[in-house]
């Protein structure tokens, strides 16, 4: 059975698209050979404890940390590692790099812990960032299970804290790690995983083919508070720095918990980049993009040889997403060209979200750089609730703390004459939407905004519909000129836009 089942995955590269563009694709691109059965295959007999290697649910962090690498440095080919039921403290820093045919079963849970003191930098980021939770690289044919659900807890609080009173060490910057990061990875399948309250991103993965299913991701904001309610503890030793996150927690404390409160910045659901996933059947409630589709450069080669110029080919599907976007990119423009090309996303609910479907390019000043959004399908997503804008096309709204807006679109837009610069070398095209129900936003459903020197290209709104109960919402910012002064989309530069069955129909499009 393995040699076929790598023949097949063998196979697969000889059919990879030779163009920058397909199709959004309407099948999976790549099921996990080791994952077509009720249980997962394993390559080999071996299996590896980590309790072998001194981990221990009395043990501090840093023991559990150096027990795990140590389990993982000893892992030949094929070999199966188990991290057991019960709960291990951890700081970050479990990397591995190199694995083949490897299966990880987290049975129990990883409980990491704010502790900068024992949790090491990442020697190559120059801007001394802490080392992620969890980082694998160069690896082929990963496997990530359990036999029940495994659990990571990021402990994201005091981070997301020490972020916004840019008290974060070891230079008030934002140094926060990421909590599972694959990287320059193939073959890959995760599975029957619940990340709660990441430090920042929550899963990264960087692939060529990759199987993401029944993984949920929470920002667990009741459960934080219920640790300051009995005491509110700092980290920071500075009396400044005290005031500041207690300020900091007091002022979120007054925001309704319905609005996902911002504090905790850049909390990404699900960033995939790379060719060839599907990703499915994930419950993701968090602050930031729910998904978030990340480009791939021209020029680009996986871990087995595989060459790539977009990240390309991916579905997602059977997924439940509260937060601020079903989102793609941001895709800047770049001297290589950033690009993604060929996604699919449908069977989408999205009930009480942030943002629905946000599509984004970057601020930047376009000199010999361009990017590339295109080929994209969104099909059978209901929006409910939403109290940001349902349907987002064009460049990033962003403001993070401490920064320069520049060339980028502002996150108040269009308030108090704030600006949203588009991008004329970002290319928009052959972007479809179908069956998608806007239910009761609290805003106007949407932008697309193009640019005047390189208007979006065949946009197409199917059975796009916006339904409303209330008289006073859904009418702001943008709404139509006659009673009853129904909300509309902001639409500007959309060169070949067409709607079918739309309610409303956005600004210079064309009725088919």
């Amino acid at each position: 059975l393995i040699p076929d089942m790598w023949a097949t995955l063998c196979l697969s590269l000889f059919l990879l698209p030779s163009t920058f563009a397909i199709e959004a694709p309407t099948s999976p691109p790549f099921k996990h050979p080791r994952g077509l059965g009720e249980f997962v295959q394993t390559v080999s007999d071996t299996t590896l404890n980590v309790l072998d290697f001194g981990a221990s649910t009395d043990a501090d962090g840093l023991t559990n940390q150096k027990a795990v690498n140590s389990a993982i440095a000893a892992l030949s080919q094929g070999d199966s590692l188990v991290i057991p039921k019960g709960t291990f403290k951890m700081v970050g820093g479990v990397v591995a790099t190199g694995l083949r045919n490897v299966t990880i079963s987290l049975d129990g849970v990883l409980e990491f812990e704010y502790n900068p003191d024992d949790w090491p930098l990442d020697p190559d980021q120059k801007s001394e960032k802490f080392m992620d939770c969890i980082h694998i690289s160069e690896s082929i044919d990963v496997v990530i299970t359990s036999s029940t659900v495994g659990l990571v807890n990021g402990g994201g609080k005091p981070w997301w804290d020490k972020m916004i009173a840019g008290t974060l060490p070891p230079k008030n910057s934002d140094s926060r790690p990421k909590l599972i990061h694959l990287d320059h990875t193939a073959d890959v399948l995760i599975e029957k995983i619940t990340m709660v309250n990441s430090p920042s991103w929550n899963l990264v993965v960087d692939a060529v083919r990759a199987e993401i299913r029944n993984i949920e991701v929470k920002t667990d904001r009741e459960y934080q508070r219920a640790l300051k309610e009995r005491k509110y503890y700092s980290t920071s030793s500075d009396a400044k720095d005290k005031l500041k996150e207690w300020l900091v927690d007091k002022v979120s404390g007054l925001i309704p918990a319905w609005l996902l409160e911002p504090e905790d910045l850049n909390t990404d659901g699900i960033d995939p980049s790379g060719i060839d996933f599907w990703i499915h059947d994930v419950k993701i409630h968090n602050d930031d993009d729910s998904i978030a589709v990340k480009p791939s450069i021209g020029g680009s080669v996986g871990v087995d040889g595989t060459e790539y110029d977009c990240s390309q080919n991916m579905l997602l599907e059977n997924m439940e997403l509260v937060g601020f976007g079903a989102s793609i990119g941001s895709v800047p423009p770049n001297v290589n060209r950033k690009c993604v090309d060929g996604i699919t996303m449908r069977n989408v609910s999205m009930p009480g979200t942030g943002k629905g479907i946000y599509i984004k390019s970057n601020g930047n000043d376009c000199i010999g750089k361009t990017s590339q959004l295109s080929n994209l399908l969104f099909e059978d997503f209901s929006i409910i609730d939403p109290f940001w804008y349902a349907i987002w096309i064009g460049p990033q709204q962003q403001h993070e703390p401490g920064s320069d807006l520049g060339l980028d679109c502002a996150l108040i837009y269009p308030l108090h004459d704030s600006q949203c610069p588009t991008q004329g070398c970002s290319d928009f095209e052959n972007i479809t939407f179908r069956n998608v129900e806007i239910v009761n936003p609290k805003l106007s459903p949407g932008a697309i905004l193009g640019n005047s020197t390189n208007p979006m290209r065949n946009i197409h709104f199917e059975n796009v519909v916006v339904k409303q109960d209330s008289h006073v919402l859904g009418r702001w910012p943008w709404h139509e000129d006659k009673y009853p002064f129904t909300g509309t989309y902001e639409s500007i530069n959309c060169g070949t836009c067409t709607c079918n069955g739309c309610s409303p129909l956005p600004e210079g499009f064309v009725e088919v």
